[in-house]
């Protein structure tokens, strides 16, 4: 070995530095241990890395899919005109379909509102009795020995816990508080009703001569000769896919016309986004898949899946139906005339291959058995991962502690060689002087 040789022709002893040629021969001994450990380090950091990035593709493109293929939003998007934007608001889902409607509304639905302009703070305090508040079956009761004033009153109420759905206010008019009465809901089944019969006379008359400010009542709407009714101004069962808000009662002999239709822009921006979100996901497959040290197996095995589920028929349609098709390098383009046609076609035939049990749900369950936390393969993988950098670090640090103990060993012995040599050299000048 060249430093033994340099240290055994070494004549001036002073430039033997021990704590030197301990740390060089140290390093020798565990070299190859170390390239070994560096290596698998860099490899599991590179894997550990991509592992993250792909959660990260996985879990944006899962997103993605969400909001395409909810309760209310498929990938099908229609829009509603309305002939009278006074009488009526509309939105629609994407299971609405196309067609148009003549509405008549003969009477919009309100809430009770009742003031009680003969009710005083001083009668508040001379009270006595129960009275019971009930909406649609459920009542409340409120002792009146416990309040002494009309905001004492409406704290009774409004906290109580077996509230039925009544709002108690005070209004001040002409310099006067008034106590007043409103249901929570509209319609004539949420009339308030009030026992007053456990009331002292006096606060049982004033409770029963309220002056009605608005009446409980059902909205009326026909459309042609099919007449309904309902509680409440916002009509979402009546249409399926559309929601109508009413605002206010349509002229006689002028109808509200309403017009339900495809909104193809809409629609082709939905269908683009899909696109766009798959082609990403498979950028960073594409780039994990020829990345050295990556996790190759795990990504050839969900490209193999995802080729596989684009390419799935439903009720003979596929994806080439609404224009979409795929590259050699399995990145997704959208012809927007192919779109065009199948929408003028069918349109809730785009609903019905993407959303529901369709294609997004399918490829939903592709990400959860990837994403899962309980035993999905990225968390599985990770797993090996982790197991993985546990060993090598128990490994690196057994090669410290290998090291630590050579260069111990070393010193020592490097020290005791320059003592002797030393001790030879002072011999050998007294034999010569």
């Amino acid at each position: 070995m060249s430093l033994l040789a340099d240290v055994a022709t070494m004549t001036d002893i002073s430039s033997l530095d021990p704590t030197t040629l301990a740390t060089q021969m140290a390093g020798y001994d565990i070299q190859a241990a170390k390239n070994a450990a560096t290596a698998q380090q860099t490899t599991l950091t590179t894997q550990t890395t991509n592992l993250s990035k792909l959660k990260t593709a996985l879990t944006t493109f899962r997103s993605s899919l969400a909001s395409l293929n909810t309760s209310t939003q498929g990938m099908l998007n229609n829009s509603a005109t309305l002939s009278q934007s006074s009488v009526a608001t509309v939105t629609t889902t994407s299971q609405a379909n196309r067609g148009t409607y003549n509405l008549t509304v003969s009477q919009l639905a309100s809430a009770q509102q009742t003031a009680y302009t003969g009710l005083t703070d001083d009668m508040m305090k001379q009270a006595t009795g129960t009275l019971s508040l009930s909406v649609q079956g459920k009542s409340m009761s409120v002792d009146m020995s416990s309040v002494s004033s009309l905001a004492d009153f409406a704290d009774a109420v409004n906290q109580s816990s077996d509230n039925p759905g009544v709002t108690a206010s005070l209004i001040k008019t002409d310099g006067k508080v008034q106590l007043m009465l409103s249901s929570d809901e509209s319609g004539t089944a949420n009339e308030i009703q009030l026992d007053t019969q456990q009331l002292d006379s006096q606060s049982a008359g004033a409770f029963g001569q309220g002056t009605q400010i608005s009446a409980a009542q059902d909205a009326k709407v026909s459309i042609g000769s099919l007449a309904l009714t309902s509680s409440s101004n916002k009509l979402d069962s009546l249409i399926q896919g559309v929601t109508i808000n009413l605002q206010s009662v349509t002229a006689a002999d002028t109808p509200l016309t309403l017009t339900v239709g495809t909104d193809t822009s809409g629609t082709q921006s939905n269908l683009q986004s899909f696109v766009d979100a798959y082609n990403t996901l498979r950028s960073v497959l594409d780039t994990q898949g020829s990345a050295s040290g990556g996790n190759d197996g795990l990504v050839s095995s969900l490209t193999t899946t995802l080729n596989s589920q684009i390419r799935t028929q439903v009720n003979g349609l596929d994806m080439t139906s609404f224009g979409i098709t795929s590259d050699k390098d399995g990145k997704l383009t959208l012809n927007s005339d192919t779109l065009k046609t199948q929408l003028a076609k069918n349109p809730q035939s785009i609903n019905t291959f993407f959303n529901s049990q369709g294609l997004l749900t399918t490829l939903d369950k592709t990400m959860n058995s990837y994403l899962s936390t309980s035993q999905g393969v990225l968390q599985s993988r990770q797993a090996v991962l982790d197991r993985q950098q546990s060993e090598l670090t128990d490994r690196q640090d057994k090669i410290t502690t290998r090291y630590n103990d050579a260069y111990n060993r070393y010193l020592s012995q490097f020290t005791r060689l320059k003592s002797s040599m030393q001790e030879m050299n002072s011999t050998l000048s007294s034999l010569l002087s």
